[in-house]
This record gives structure tokens, C-alpha cells and sequence, in this order.
């Protein structure tokens, strides 16, 4: 049962439901540009992922917001790599629910590879509070590196690192541009 199609068709928790429910093993390739992930199924459940340095969950949920892309599904190809233990219902939904959320950031957070720096507010005389977590994606916003470049520095999902972005450009602490 290989098959192949486009994400634009055929969103990642669709395609994986349909092999699932089967029961099959194998492999999805998933392209988008020049990025590449993988997910892999035994019996029906999903077992390993990875897109760039990222496995496990954050891999799936990663892969789960792409819109765009192919995928090609690969019966019979195994890993010995186990990082997800989530049943594929649980794990779908979390997916499901980070990309509604995503639809919410995404209006202030472009893209995982767009690139925060430090907004200076003149006259600004109330003191600033940060939760821990706010305060480490802080220390590592330079107006450099992405969203994906901090992420792997704080060792925090994608995602989580733009959660916090949100609020601190909510809070007009950060911008978030583009890269070039």
C-alpha cells in the first residue's frame, strides 16, 4: 500500500489515520522546500519523527502544521529509534490543538524562522516582569537568530518559543521580523 500526495490535499493527521487504521508499518517522508521530515508507524501506531533537529512529539506537531508539501508513505520500513509513546489519538489531538493556536500567534509571529530582537520603549518608567521562561527566550533574543536558532538554545519546542514571543510582543517588548 505505498502511496503518495500533496499535504495540500492530504493534511499529516489524515494521512496518518488512514495508514493506522490498518494497521500498517512504514515510513512517511514528508518534503516541504528544502525541509525534510520523517514519521514512522509499526502496527498501526506512531512510534518516531524527525524534522531537522527535532524528534519525538515536537516532530509531529511540527509536522502537522505544514500546509504545503509532499509526502510519500513507505510500507515496511522500520527504525529501532522510539520517542513517541503518546497513543496516535492523543498525539493527533495536541496536534489539532496547537495548530488552532498556531492560527492565533501566526498574526504575530509570521514563521519559526522569522527573527525577534528587543524593542526599546522610550519613557517607559514601570518595571518589566518576566516569568522564567519569558526571561530565558529574553537572554537569548539578539535580533540574529530565529525562532529556531533560540528554540534549540533553550532546548524549548518551536512552538513554546513562540508562545512566549506572543506575549512579549503583546507586550511591545519584541518585534518580529522576517529574515532577510
Amino acid at each position: 500500500m505505498a502511496f503518495q500526495g500533496s499535504l495540500k490535499e492530504l493534511p499529516l493527521a489524515d494521512i496518518v489515520q488512514l495508514v493506522a487504521v490498518s494497521g500498517k508499518t512504514g515510513m512517511f517522508s514528508l518534503t516541504r522546500a528544502a525541509e525534510r521530515g520523517v514519521v514512522y508507524i509499526y502496527n498501526g501506531q506512531i512510534t518516531h519523527a524527525k524534522v531537522g533537529d527535532t524528534e519525538g512529539e515536537d516532530a509531529v506537531y511540527t509536522l502537522a502544521l505544514w500546509s504545503q508539501g509532499d509526502f510519500q508513505f513507505s510500507p515496511g520500513v522500520e527504525t529501532e529509534s522510539r520517542t513517541i509513546t503518546r497513543s496516535n489519538t492523543n498525539l493527533l489531538m495536541e496536534a489539532a490543538r496547537r495548530s488552532d493556536e498556531w492560527k492565533i500567534l501566526s498574526k504575530k509571529i509570521p514563521a519559526t524562522d522569522a527573527v525577534p530582537r528587543l524593542v526599546t520603549r522610550d519613557g517607559m518608567s514601570e518595571p518589566v516582569t518576566l516569568t522564567p521562561q519569558e526571561w530565558l527566550v529574553v537572554t537569548r533574543t539578539d535580533g540574529n537568530r530565529s525562532i529556531e536558532e533560540i528554540a534549540r538554545a533553550t532546548r524549548l519546542s518551536s512552538f513554546d518559543v513562540a508562545k512566549t514571543l506572543y506575549g512579549l510582543v503583546t507586550a511591545e517588548l519584541v518585534e518580529v521580523a522576517r529574515p532577510k
